[in-house]
């Protein structure tokens, strides 16, 4: 049986600044279409020689911008798609349940804080263990303090999910107490790591429900977060969950 099929989209960087570069190579693709034939220019910013960077530039500074052009596009934002299939175990029905309305945002305003919603989106990856989990999910305060399921607060972890064998992109649910006194909300964590010893401290003490697909794409985005984690396991730049939803079963 085959259980529901959800995807994170993970985000990285600096976003005030990549819209700013995004701009100013916009500008450049801006003046190409309209002066690439005057000055027999390429019609791609890419393509430009130092000295046409330079005509280019000349008519970008003569219509009163300041800031220089850029020539390549910004590196993007978004490092990769993540997507999980999810146990369809009867067992572990309310933690799957919670992670796709979740994901979908389908079930509207958190009960204990309006002004926020029950979903994924925009949610920080505010934790990243290097060579072993990155978390994230706490939907109200972003930094690993809060969280809220679908059911209002919490809901009691469903030991299904302490048995499974942890491995490197496998889903598990976050939570201050471990092992059958955990309580779970929306905060999860990605593991990281396929070393055994690591593993085994997660192993019974969280509630495991779901499996990365695995390709060189997504193998790739669990290596760049692991990249990132500080030594306080703070991400050393922004991290964040910029789509999630469900997809269709292959």
């Amino acid at each position: 049986m085959v259980g529901n099929q959800v995807y994170l989209d993970i985000c990285m960087g600096d976003s005030e600044k990549f819209l700013r570069d995004r701009a100013s190579y916009d500008r450049a693709r801006s003046h190409l279409d309209k002066h690439a034939a005057s000055y027999s220019l390429p019609s791609k910013p890419e393509e430009l020689t130092e000295w046409q960077k330079e005509i280019v530039q000349g008519i970008d500074a003569s219509q009163g911008h300041e800031t220089p052009l850029l020539f390549e596009p910004p590196e993007p934002l978004l490092a990769g798609r993540l997507v999980f299939e999810l146990s369809a175990s009867p067992k572990l029905a309310k933690t799957t349940a919670n992670f796709v309305a979740l994901c979908t945002g389908e079930k509207g305003a958190c009960k204990n804080v309006s002004n926020r919603k029950l979903h994924y989106l925009e949610c920080p990856i505010h934790r990243i263990a290097k060579g072993f989990i990155a978390q994230g999910g706490d939907i109200l305060r972003g930094d690993g303090s809060g969280g809220e399921s679908i059911y209002g607060g919490d809901f009691k972890a469903e030991e299904e999910g302490l048995k499974a064998m942890p491995r490197k992109g496998s889903l598990g649910m976050a939570s201050s107490k471990t092992g059958t006194g955990a309580r779970n909300m929306s905060q999860f964590f990605v593991v990281l790591t396929d070393d055994e010893a690591q593993l085994k401290k997660l192993k019974g003490q969280y509630v495991i429900f779901g499996q990365m697909k695995s390709g060189a794409e997504e193998l790739r985005v669990l290596d760049r977060l692991s990249e990132v984690g500080g030594d306080n396991e703070k991400p050393l730049i922004p991290v964040w969950i910029g789509g999630c939803g469900t997809c269709q079963s292959d």
